[in-house]
């Protein structure tokens, strides 16, 4: 088991409104379009417990050159999964942890954001990030964040979509050669895989939540539709698998979003093409 769990999820869109959108029609109550008052960049949220899913765009306003810089990959691809964030107690305490570990750390970086409230009213977010390169694999690489005001984060009158999610059970990054990366996020996560097979390394978190590095082989016998990196692409974010009270009412709000899916017993899966460049998994809780 890892000694963090999972903390949210980015996607990186080219036009925010229309991303935010994408998401109202697979079902999901998105919420409204905030900006990061430091770094420059705005993003809309789907919050589920415990996690969110965070869509980011308007990179073309960021004042954070190096951090800028480092979007070139992610821009070449279009729409697409960019990192996930892992939990940190506090930024300060974990960063000479991570250093211990030879890993490659920016500064600390605040993503406050301004948050419109439900039923009115305004309040801030206090909300910190810091990078963590994967040099050997731009597009694999995590972060840690740490939230100092978690009742601007998490706000249950956003938890409630039409497509009945609840939580985020894991999620799956396709890679080349996955051995080569298990060192990296061995390293982040503070753990080692729970489970080993070919093609494919298992990272289970306190929560209970996975993280999945596949080969493409391994990838398309575990989730359909998983496809093929692109070329040039040694690894990325590939899935997310999400919870829903009822698949039925998923299904419904897929239907009435216009949404096509793939339907089993088990569960209803979008194809990374109507979801802003990640397959998206649901399954009954």
């Amino acid at each position: 088991m890892t000694s963090r769990s999972l903390d949210h999820f980015v996607l990186y869109a080219h036009d925010l409104e229309s991303a935010a959108n994408r998401y109202r029609r697979l079902g999901f109550r998105v919420m409204p379009a905030m900006e990061h008052v430091e770094i420059g960049t705005s993003n809309v949220i789907v919050q589920f417990h415990e996690t969110y899913l965070e869509i980011i765009g308007d990179f073309e306003h960021c004042r954070i050159p190096e951090l800028k810089g480092q979007m070139t990959p992610w821009h070449a691809l279009g729409d697409v999964f960019w990192m996930t964030a892992l939990t940190s107690t506090g930024l300060e305490a974990d960063r000479p942890v991570l250093e211990a570990k030879g890993l490659n750390i920016e500064p600390i970086r605040s993503a406050r954001r301004r948050l419109r409230l439900p039923d009115g009213g305004w309040t801030e977010t206090d909300s910190r990030s810091m990078y963590v390169w994967n040099t050997k694999s731009i597009l694999t690489s995590m972060f840690v964040c740490d939230h100092r005001k978690p009742e601007a984060i998490w706000i249950p009158a956003f938890q409630s979509h039409p497509n009945s999610a609840v939580r985020v059970a894991g999620i799956r990054y396709l890679i080349n050669e996955p051995t080569t990366d298990l060192d990296y996020f061995t390293r982040m996560f503070g753990g080692a895989p729970i489970e080993r097979t070919p093609g494919c390394f298992r990272f289970e978190t306190p929560r209970g939540e996975f993280l999945e590095l596949l080969s493409e082989e391994a990838g398309r016998s575990v989730l359909s539709g998983l496809g093929t990196l692109e070329p040039g692409v040694s690894g990325r974010g590939a899935s997310m698998t999400i919870i829903v009270e009822s698949l039925e009412r998923c299904r419904w709000a897929l239907r009435d979003g216009g949404v096509l899916f793939q339907q089993s017993d088990e569960a209803l899966v979008v194809a990374a093409a109507h979801a802003g460049g990640i397959v998206l998994e649901f399954r009954a809780q």
